[in-house]
């Protein structure tokens, strides 16, 4: 990135910022919206990392890596990592919602 743009990067920034506590509606409404889709997931663990993994995407975190999401939301990392990274799973129900 040349100096220029970092400078101007960083001014755009300072005059953009947005407190995460107006996210917070956000997630219960998130929430609500979300059911479809859990729904459309066959296993229970799936349902529930769904929303979780989405809270986390929108909360104040600086990174939204599974470790730092699953310590957010105070669940197991392996299970945030495997949901993220490595479960299988099919599309075709959530599309269809």
């Amino acid at each position: 990135m040349t100096p220029a743009w970092a400078l101007r990067r960083e001014e755009s920034l300072s005059d953009c910022i947005v407190s995460p506590d107006v996210f917070h509606p956000m997630v219960d409404r998130l929430a609500a919206f979300v059911v479809p889709y859990q729904q459309a997931r066959e296993a229970e663990a799936g349902q529930r990392n769904m929303h979780l993994y989405l809270q986390g995407l929108l909360s104040h975190l600086p990174g939204k890596n599974a470790e730092d999401i699953a310590t957010f939301i105070n669940v197991q990392r392996q299970g945030m990592q495997e949901f993220i990274g490595t479960a299988s799973w099919d599309h075709r129900p959530l599309i269809e919602v």
